[in-house]
């Protein structure tokens, strides 16, 4: 065998084995390559704050069945929801079946509200301030920016659509103990599912499911025929009372009217009316709302109101019932705090007397903080 021949087949497995390795470093580093990649693509909460406000409005019109489940009462709500900017949407009931049937459609400028159970119609101009010139969407955006802090939770799919994931913590520390953890559509920002969390449990779900973007919806979708037979209530004649200053109200009602000492931070008297309770008394109703919020529907989600009304010793305060009703001691006495869901989330209300009135207090803010309030008054 020649010395070259002899070489060769001496340093063979050296050859093999830094071949191998090489092969190996380069798997490693691509990899590395691939990681790195992945890593850097994901975005920062300071960019996702940046995409959201740049294609909030990317969406002009869709259609979706939103389902929204309460963990709590185990109680699902399913609704069909077509909309179109500016201001024109429709909405159609499907469960649960005490509700199921319902309508409500506007076209801007008109809302009407269609009851089958009882052929009843309610319809009523909207206000201009009320009229809407950005997306149902974009106006979600625009109070979840303002209100809370955002951060990035990676990527998933839902409803067959690539997402971005987010948690939303409320900034205001009455809330500290909600969270919300929300997927959005990567391509238009649209919500397509939101987890509501307090204290660390699940109490809420809302689902976009089916979602249509885009899809040339007609005008003709949200305008109202009224079904044979139904009678027509227009709520525009029903006004309601009107504002007075805390010393008029005073004048007008048999009890010392009592204010709140302490209210969250941004917290003021907004409204004061008066209204019959009896053939020859009346209550007062105080609103306050958070001077800081800017937007109308986050100031409207965000109000406080308490309502005085005469204590009267014969006639027995109706009691709440259910397993979300809860006694507690205030001043004293005792008050029942029971929990009521509506579309936008769910609100408190403390009902008790001090042997002179009777109050109800209602509001979104967490337990202790509606709790601190009645006490000071």
């Amino acid at each position: 065998m020649s010395p070259l021949m002899h070489n060769f087949i001496k340093h063979q497995p050296t050859v093999l084995l830094m071949k191998k390795t090489s092969i190996l470093l380069i798997v490693i580093a691509g990899i590395s390559l691939l990681m790195a990649g992945c890593v850097s693509d994901e975005l920062t909460s300071e960019q996702i704050v940046e995409q959201m406000q740049e294609h909030k409005d990317t969406v002009q019109e869709y259609s979706y069945t939103m389902v929204m489940t309460d963990l709590m009462r185990n109680e699902t709500i399913v609704v069909n929801l077509t909309y179109k900017t500016p201001g024109m949407i429709r909405m159609e009931y499907k469960e649960p079946a005490e509700v199921a049937g319902q309508l409500q459609v506007s076209n801007g400028t008109y809302t009407w509200m269609y009851d089958p159970a009882s052929n009843t119609v309610r319809a009523a101009a909207v206000p201009m301030d009320a009229q809407m010139n950005t997306s149902l969407n974009a106006r979600f955006i625009e109070e979840l920016l303002n209100t809370c802090t955002i951060e990035p939770q990676g990527r998933a799919t839902v409803d067959g659509r690539a997402c971005y994931v987010i948690t939303a913590t409320p900034n205001e520390t009455g809330m500290s103990a909600t969270s919300m953890r929300l997927w959005f559509d990567r391509a238009t920002w649209m919500l397509l599912k939101m987890d509501t969390t307090q204290n660390d449990e699940l109490i809420m779900r809302m689902e976009y499911r089916n979602v249509q973007l885009d899809t040339a919806i007609p005008d003709s979708t949200f305008e109202f025929k009224v079904p044979a037979g139904a009678t027509i209530e227009s709520m525009d004649s029903k006004t309601p009372p009107p504002e007075i200053t805390l010393e008029e109200a005073q004048d007008e009602v048999t009890f010392d009217i009592r204010e709140p000492d302490h209210l969250p931070p941004g917290y003021e008297m907004d409204i004061i009316m008066t209204v019959p309770v009896s053939e020859s008394d009346k209550g007062v109703i105080l609103t306050y709302t958070n001077t800081t919020n800017e937007d109308a529907l986050s100031t409207q989600l965000a109000t406080i109101q308490l309502i005085e009304t005469p204590y009267n010793k014969s006639a027995e305060r109706p009691m709440p019932e259910g397993d979300d009703v809860e006694t507690v001691r205030i001043n004293g006495h005792d008050c029942t705090i029971t929990m009521m869901q509506g579309m936008m989330g769910e609100t408190r209300v403390l009902q008790w007397d001090n042997g002179e009135c009777d109050f109800m207090l209602a509001g979104a803010l967490d337990q202790e903080t509606m709790i601190q309030i009645a006490e000071s008054i």
